[in-house]
């Protein structure tokens, strides 16, 4: 995503891959421009190279539309608040088609079973 934007935002210099080059280590957030100061001196000869290098190190960050089976398998941490889990919780049932009795069916089996039994105490 971030190559896409950056792309985009340059699109007067895609033919000076230098100055894409110097652009793109400029654009980079915190974890990513220590990843690229971490880099052996001249280990990228050219921006395909840095373009590569950068969606190998962060492919795991790589969006991609949550499914029935994330939300099934998501639970709620030992730590976690009620809170926040169900915040996330919610972020990813948006993505699924289920009706609500579903999704509240779901929501119960992920939680912790100290917070399952404070629910039906009440």
């Amino acid at each position: 995503m971030h190559i896409t934007i950056f792309e985009e935002a340059t699109c007067n210099h895609q033919n000076d891959k230098d100055m894409l080059a110097i652009l793109f280590q400029l654009s980079l957030g915190e974890e990513a421009s220590e990843w690229f100061y971490s880099l052996e001196n001249q280990s990228i000869t050219s921006y395909g190279q840095l373009e590569q290098k950068l969606l190998n190190q962060y492919q795991h960050n790589m969006k991609r539309k949550p499914t029935l089976v994330d939300l099934e398998t998501m639970r709620q941490g030992e730590n976690q608040s009620f809170n926040k889990f169900v915040i996330e919780w919610k972020r990813i049932a948006t993505f699924i088609n289920l009706s609500e009795k579903e999704l509240k069916h779901m929501l119960v089996k992920s939680l912790r079973n100290e917070m399952i039994l404070e629910f039906s105490t009440i």
